[in-house]
């Protein structure tokens, strides 16, 4: 993989009636594709914001962002994969339903063998809520990587 994978130009994001909360100002960085990157800094820096704008899942008050060549992040969501930190899965589902809806939901690219390398040691029959963190985590992995993505993003 070549190329640019994020790149940002002052961006910025403004929560609250009228732009109260300045959550990120003026951010600029690219990230090469291929690459791994950590983003680091205090509570409440953006670094959230920051991936949850990459991911497509919110629109920047200010400046561009570019994710994996486009404008519109969102246009490019079925190529990103993002476990955020408080790993939004179905608690009543069971793994093996998780695991399904992941193949549904992410047609033509969905790799059955690499998200069951990585659940594989998970109770096809548990559900979700009874699962520890760090299984939960194992799941959330499953599910991001299974689908193939070209930007993985994790919070």
């Amino acid at each position: 993989m070549t190329g640019v994978a994020v790149e940002a130009h002052g961006l910025g994001k403004t929560y609250g009636r009228g732009g109260g909360h300045r959550a990120l100002h003026d951010c600029s960085f690219r990230l090469p594709a291929g690459r791994v990157c950590a983003l680091v800094g205090p509570n409440g820096a953006g670094k959230s914001t920051l991936l949850n704008l990459a991911a497509g899942l919110d629109r920047p008050s200010a400046g561009s962002l570019t994710v994996l060549g486009s404008a519109h992040p969102g246009d490019v969501r079925d190529r990103i994969a993002f476990v955020s930190q408080d790993k939004p899965l179905y608690p009543q589902l069971t793994v093996a339903d998780t695991l399904w809806a992941g193949a549904q939901l992410n047609p033509g690219r969905w790799n059955r063998a690499t998200a069951d390398r990585i659940a594989g040691a998970l109770p096809d029959k548990a559900r979700v809520r009874t699962l520890s963190g760090g299984q939960r985590t194992r799941l959330a992995l499953a599910l991001a990587l299974g689908k193939r993505p070209e930007l993985m993003l994790h919070g």
